[in-house]
């Protein structure tokens, strides 16, 4: 009779588990859909130890996501008695459920081409965290990113959003968000994405021209933020700075 694990003789396997894979926003956005078959060794606790895409979405950005979820699954023994030559098989489905209404961000016309100025009123938040906390645009609701995504040589993706704030449509609010690298390893978890930045854009006409009041909180080291700034006062694709 062999002798258990280590993990399995003191009762320390987890619990059979499955996890949500993470949908990539610009997928979600275009309103696509698709099945990853997603192949998976397990150890004598079910826990996942090795993945591979045994049929593919067609998209990278959902075959990525779902290896990153099945790598987090522990699975039952009911699951494990189905493996062939040690290999399971885990279909992961992202859409199909609702159709993601992608809007257009409402920049009024009369400011297509303002100047931006940094803003003389401070923001109503001290941290990023506080800003998402008290989600001052329409939860729910997908805009148009303003910006392309940019991905770094290190594997990390760029995005921004900006939506119009709840109560006040002269404001808008942008968030830079960070994407990190997927884990070397399909064993290790995922990180979280890294909320870096928030600007809010005011609205106001000045001297009889219009105006942007731009405020921005960052949370990055200094030479990032400066960076971030000088983009952000160069304004937006659809409403760049004017020339003095």
């Amino acid at each position: 009779m062999e002798e258990a694990t280590p993990a399995v003789a003191a009762g320390a396997c987890p619990e059979p588990r499955t996890v949500l894979p993470r949908y990539p926003a610009q997928l979600a956005r275009a309103n696509k859909a698709g099945v990853v078959l997603v192949g998976a060794r397990f150890d004598d606790c079910g826990r996942i130890t090795e993945t591979r895409i045994d049929e593919s979405s067609g998209h990278e950005l959902f075959d990525a996501a779902a290896r990153e979820a099945v790598a987090r699954y522990v699975l039952s023994e009911k699951q494990r008695a189905k493996a062939r030559d040690g290999w399971v098989q885990a279909p992961v489905k992202f859409g199909g459920f609702r159709t993601v209404e992608v809007r257009e961000v409402p920049w009024p016309r009369s400011h297509r081409k303002p100047r931006y100025l940094a803003d003389d009123q401070p923001l109503p938040f001290d941290t990023v965290a506080a800003f998402r906390a008290a989600r001052p645009t329409e939860a729910g609701l997908v805009y148009r990113e303003p910006y392309g995504i940019a991905r770094a040589a290190t594997g990390e993706v760029f995005r921004t959003t900006l939506a119009p704030e709840k109560v006040d449509a002269s404001v808008f609010w942008l968030e830079y968000i960070i994407q990190p690298a997927p884990p070397a390893s399909p064993i290790e978890p995922s990180s979280p994405n890294i909320y870096a930045a928030v600007a809010r854009y005011r609205l106001v006409e000045e001297g009889g021209e219009p105006v942007v009041r731009l405020g921005i909180l960052c949370e990055r080291p200094e030479e990032e933020c400066q960076k971030l700034r000088n983009f952000l006062f160069q304004g937006l694709p659809f409403a760049k700075a004017r020339r003095r």
